[in-house]
């Protein structure tokens, strides 16, 4: 486990909640499927209807998320199918407070209900850090001082109370990519160019933080504040807070930085990653990833997000459900990017499967025979619905995609097509 933490890159970015994955509509040949995402096809994995990401992009850009709560809902009605699992807790909250509050916005809502489930969080929280603190009584008195640091550090993060955290150009980076990430999502043609011409500036800070480089990399920061205020963007939330808390960290302020679970474990792991006592070791870490992450625990998701953007928090709770270009065979395995090789599955599903084999992903998804079907179903009846003809896409598709599947599958998966040939095409 103390590998798997520690070798996924340097703390910088490690510790930094990774929630968008890299965009799935870029892939080449891909444009014809892409076009059946706004038909609403079911995921092959899971079967849930998916959204079009056109339909997101255009929600954002019309700042549909700063609408009342109530709007909202309406809007998304139509889609209540496409959310499962903690969006769907999520949206039901906003739901029950909206019927109370109908004029005030998701981001508001979230606020309002934000401290009634920080605290059931830290009523979670607080028996597992107890658990470590009892456990970590067994540890060598020079590891026992650094945990009960870490302990202290912990706490004041919990109480959002200020602690000194030394800067990091890696992290600063990230974070700014992520943003842009946010931007692309919805934005103008100048917001782009300030994102790529301030990105273009990051570049520029050091890598390393000490007392040779920390000038330099306040006057790339100052600079690169500069021109976020004669820009487009000078309004936007994250880059002002970006660069106002980056000014601060450089100044060796202390500031308040809020608890994060990975950034938790990824800094215990280090901690006693010499330990010599490795079952001691494996114990502290096992205890550790007991902690409600955003994904499992709806006060999690809320404590994480309200104090986001608007518009971010309607991306975040649009974004599993999302439509992408599913690879049957990965492209690490030799998948080409031909539509063949692609079928539909929704970013959530599509991310958690990365790269492993079909077979492995139908032992971890052993409804997805049932899924595929449903798939090539939706796509016969958008066939015999004349949308593939309006398109320009080729019956071929639905022909290749089942025989990939068998392929894949390992004869284990026989797609029925024969209502491909029940009805004349429209």
């Amino acid at each position: 486990m103390l590998q798997n933490i520690l070798s996924e890159g340097s703390s910088d970015l490690k510790c930094l909640p990774c929630y968008y994955p890299v965009s799935f509509t870029g892939i080449q040949n891909s444009s014809k499927l892409r076009m059946l995402f706004a038909y609403k096809l079911p995921c092959m994995y899971s079967g849930i209807p998916m959204i079009d990401p056109k339909m997101l992009t255009r929600w954002i850009k019309n700042r549909v998320f700063s609408r009342p709560a109530s709007q909202v809902l309406e809007i998304l009605e139509p889609h209540k199918d496409s959310f499962i699992g903690i969006e769907a807790k999520v949206i039901d909250v906003i739901r029950e407070r909206a019927s109370i509050h109908p004029d005030k916005n998701i981001k508001e809502i979230l606020n309002e209900v934000e401290p009634v489930f920080r605290r059931r969080l830290r009523k979670k929280q607080s028996s597992i850090f107890h658990e470590l603190i009892e456990i970590a009584q067994q540890l060598p008195d020079k590891y026992k001082y650094k945990f009960k640091m870490f302990m202290d550090e912990t706490d004041k993060k919990l109480n959002d109370k200020p602690v000194s955290v030394p800067f990091s150009a890696y992290e600063f980076k990230y974070k700014l990519a992520k943003i842009k990430d946010d931007i692309q999502n919805g934005q103008d043609v100048k917001s782009k160019k300030v994102m790529n011409k301030l990105l273009k500036e990051s570049k520029r800070l050091h890598n390393t933080t000490n007392l040779r480089t920390i000038e330099d990399q306040k006057k790339v920061v100052n600079f690169m504040e500069i021109i976020l205020k004669k820009s487009v963007l000078k309004n936007n939330e994250q880059l002002q807070n970006l660069m106002e808390v980056s000014k601060s960290r450089l100044a060796q302020d202390k500031i308040i930085v809020p608890f994060n679970r990975k950034s938790f474990i990824y800094d215990l792991a280090r901690l006693i990653q010499d330990l010599p006592d490795r079952d001691l070791q494996e114990e502290l870490l096992t205890i550790a990833q007991k902690l409600p992450t955003s994904q499992e625990s709806t006060s999690a998701y809320i404590v994480k997000v309200a104090s986001e953007p608007v518009d971010k928090i309607g991306y975040r709770l649009i974004w599993p459900s999302l439509a992408s270009v599913e690879h049957i065979l990965p492209k690490s395995e030799g998948g080409l990017d031909i539509m063949a090789n692609f079928g539909g599955a929704t970013t959530r599903e599509n991310s958690l499967r990365k790269s492993i084999p079909f077979v492995q992903q139908m032992k971890r998804r052993p409804m997805t025979p049932v899924y595929c079907q449903q798939y090539v179903d939706k796509l016969i009846e958008l066939y015999h619905k004349g949308v593939f003809g309006r398109l320009n896409i080729s019956p071929k598709y639905i022909l290749d995609y089942k025989n990939t599947i068998w392929v894949q599958s390992q004869h284990r998966i026989n797609l029925d097509v024969s209502k491909l040939y029940g009805y004349a095409s429209a």
